[in-house]
């Protein structure tokens, strides 16, 4: 909110109401929320039609080199961190003199809401929220980002119980010098780690940490250091230990709070990825299989099929791009899914209509691609992009692929890329193309045995969302 006291600020802010076009294609909606360097816009992308959050920095902070610098930076980091559980961050620019930033809209709740609302968490649902920050923390510790701010109004709650990690405005790079003077101190006292307190430079355990204190927030409803002034609150993170936690919290999770509370940094787990693995969470949630169905046995579903099957009900609609003779869209058919599959090969359409007549196959370049081409009105609930021929397109050509598969996904949909590393195609050009056409990514694997992603791997599965 802004206050009376403030008329600088106030004539400044009255440039950003609603309707107002930032950057020639964001148009504001409605304000969301303000926080320490920015307020965060409701908007509609005007280019790609989808609904976008705007974090416009503050313009009385403008005369701040530091803060602004600040800013740029939480969108370089960002930009380079790719996380289901993290927002995208979709594009940075300058409106007016003033920096803006534009992320993924998360629909949900900032974590701080609902603990004030509802006070302490079941711990079964402290293992997930707590377990998708360790996620999302291990993706960006892996990626060189400290976070450097872990708190609750920094995570966001959806309403299927995802979580999103967002506010990067004070993270760093872990091998940068930064922006912070000899002793300053940056972050919430709450959750301020006590190397952190002492003026020492905060590190991936600082967040674990950070994450630790959330747990113990969640699990009793009330901060586990806090004190009458921010400066007790400091001290308390340094020289007292942590408070008991109640009877019915089991054991395995009590350990691993208690060793992310601990005061030495060496004394915490080696990891985010080993907190989360300690929570239980599961690093390829993907179940068992359903039942084959006529006589298709399991032996002939082929791995993409038991995957984009696993992702959809029964009976939805799939739409196989690139689809060749057809052996993943006639897999899928079998399993009871209405299948369209194009091609631009009449030889592969010819093979794919003579091996699965039971989906409906239709000759086309995916650059013209659109639902009329495929005789169809409604989205696709999947799209399969399967040894994609990503490398035979031009640039130009492989942004308007994704472009087209966007407009031909439904809102909920998903899109499974099977993208082929080269030496020529990198896998930041192939982020940079689905990004542009409106799409996130939801988790990547290694190749189609769903192992972790991994750099170097020579094939990778990426599924992605429209966001």
């Amino acid at each position: 909110m802004l206050s009376d006291c403030e008329p600088t600020s106030v004539r400044d802010v009255k440039r950003f109401v609603n309707g107002v076009l930032v950057g020639g294609r964001y148009k504001l909606d409605s304000l969301i929320a303000s926080g320490g360097m920015g307020d965060v816009w409701r908007a509609d992308d005007t280019t790609l039609a989808r609904t976008v959050a705007v974090k416009i920095m503050r313009p009385d902070t403008s005369a701040e080199p530091v803060f602004a610098q600040r800013f740029h930076e939480e969108a370089l980091l960002t930009a380079g961190l790719s996380h289901h559980n993290i927002a995208t961050l979709f594009d940075y620019g300058v409106h007016e003199n003033v920096a803006y930033i534009v992320m993924e809209l998360v629909e949900g709740h900032s974590l701080a809401k609902e603990i004030r609302e509802r006070g302490a968490f079941d711990p079964a649902r402290v293992r997930s929220i707590v377990g998708q920050m360790a996620l999302a923390l291990n993706a960006a510790h892996e990626a060189g980002v400290i976070h450097r701010d872990i708190k609750p109004a920094n995570v966001l709650l959806t309403e299927d119980g995802v979580v999103k990690l967002t506010d990067f405005g004070i993270a760093r790079a872990a091998n940068a010098s930064g922006l912070t003077k000899t002793g300053e101190v940056l972050g919430t006292p709450h959750y301020l780690s006590p190397e952190q307190a002492l003026g020492r430079t905060a590190t991936a355990a600082s967040d674990l940490y950070a994450l630790g204190v959330v747990a113990h927030e969640l699990l009793t409803g009330r901060r586990p250091f806090d004190r009458d002034t921010p400066v007790a609150t400091a001290l308390a993170h340094i020289t007292e230990p942590m408070p008991t936690l109640p009877s019915t919290v089991p054991t395995d999770v009590v350990e691993v709070i208690s060793r992310c509370l601990s005061k030495e940094p060496s004394g915490r787990p080696a990891s985010a990825r080993e907190v989360a693995t300690a929570l239980g969470m599961s690093w390829v949630e993907i179940q068992v299989p359903r039942p084959h169905i006529g006589d298709l046995t399991r032996v002939a579903i082929p791995s993409e099929a038991k995957l984009i099957d696993l992702m959809i009900r029964p009976g939805s609609r799939v739409l196989d791009a690139g689809c060749g003779a057809g052996r993943l869209g006639g897999a899928l058919a079998a399993l009871g899914h209405h299948v369209v599959g194009i091609d631009i090969d009449p030889d592969m359409v010819a093979a794919a209509k003579s091996s699965a007549p039971g989906a409906k196959w239709i000759q086309g370049d995916l650059t013209e691609l659109s639902l009329e081409l495929l005789d169809e009105s409604v989205p696709f609930d999947a799209i399969a992009w399967i040894s994609s021929g990503i490398l035979a397109l031009d640039p130009m050509n492989r942004s308007e692929v994704f472009r087209r598969l966007a407009t031909c996904c439904s809102p909920r949909g998903r899109i499974v890329v099977e993208f082929r590393t080269d030496g020529g195609y990198s896998y930041q050009q192939f982020r940079d193309d689905f990004l542009a056409a409106g799409l996130v990514p939801d988790v990547g694997f290694s190749g189609w045995d769903l192992r972790p992603y991994a750099v170097e791997a020579l094939s990778t599965v990426v599924i992605l969302s429209r966001r």
